[in-house]
């Protein structure tokens, strides 16, 4: 498999660092151990043209090796001048193709989504399957939120390693990727934990320096005001809920117009960051019987 000097991970991706190329793998021991078990014995079995790798190392010569190369700790505001990454916790949801619609409407910015395996819904049916693909295609980031949206900062390094896993098999399936960034459920994660991600899954451990509060409660209002205090050079990684209806039907619609005014345009985390979007990129997969939360950690569970 060819390790491809690319600037995006698919034509749908934007911005991807570049990574040199390397030698191919010819057998799954060969395969990144940051990607899942399931993935790499998948990724042994297929054509070498049918997926690309992005190494977690970019090498000394590239300029851009320090970020893309690690990116340790949480990182909590974009590092780009006057940037701004609007991101949503807890989908997919029943509103997240209005939403794609408004980014899409507002001078075509993007935005990050982390989202559960098995929270609000499964993550295998057909709605969220369509959601996915549709958030995908056009063009935004989609990272790990845990299978389950349980704290993990309760949780022991196997238990955290299944919430990875799953989440990876199943984005592979449906849409041919495996996340390179995640984001803790309440933003509860213990140091120990973040260094794990970062170090054993090769994961940027994503937070965020702006809230809405719209989880907890605060109102449309709350918002509203945040978004309208938003203003250069502050760099913002800004916190929502595609599952709370007043963002998605009053905050939003105001808000991505309201960031353009104060001279931003809202990107993915990883543009903004500096990192490959994805561990792996392939194509999309055809549901068969594996396609179930059956049998999976229920909602809030460990």
């Amino acid at each position: 498999m060819r390790f491809s000097s690319v600037l995006a991970a698919a034509a749908v991706i934007s911005a991807a660092m570049l990574t040199p190329a390397t030698a191919s793998p010819t057998s799954m021991s060969t395969l990144p151990d940051t990607i899942s078990e399931n993935v790499r014995r998948e990724l042994a079995a297929l054509p070498s043209d049918d997926y690309t790798l992005f190494e977690r190392n970019a090498g000394p010569s590239h300029k851009l090796s320090k970020r893309a190369a690690q990116l340790n700790g949480i990182q909590t505001g974009c590092t780009r001048q006057n940037c701004l990454s609007i991101t949503f916790d807890d989908g997919p949801y029943q509103w997240e193709n209005k939403l794609v619609d408004m980014f899409a409407n507002a001078g075509n910015q993007k935005a990050t989504f982390f989202v559960n395996g098995f929270n609000w819904r499964c993550i295998y049916d057909d709605a969220s399957v369509k959601q996915l693909r549709n958030t995908y295609e056009k063009g935004h980031q989609i990272c790990s939120h845990t299978w389950s949206h349980p704290d993990i900062s309760k949780m022991n390094n196997q238990q955290l390693d299944q919430q990875v896993q799953l989440v990876e098999d199943a984005l592979w399936k449906i849409l041919g990727v495996v996340p390179a960034c995640i984001r803790a459920p309440y933003g509860s994660i213990r140091s120990d934990q973040v260094k794990y991600l970062n170090d054993r899954w090769g994961l940027v451990v994503v937070g965020w320096n702006y809230d809405t509060k719209d989880a907890d409660g605060a109102g449309t209002q709350a918002g509203l005001k945040l978004y309208k205090n938003l203003r250069q050079p502050a760099q913002a990684i800004v916190l929502n809920h595609e599952t709370v209806q007043g963002t998605i039907d009053t905050v939003m619609p105001q808000a991505v117009n309201i960031v353009r005014q104060n001279g931003y345009t809202s990107h993915t985390v990883q543009r903004n960051l500096g990192f490959n979007p994805y561990k792996v990129v392939g194509k999309y997969q055809n549901r068969d019987s594996s396609w179930t939360c059956d049998g999976t950690p229920a909602p809030g569970a460990n």
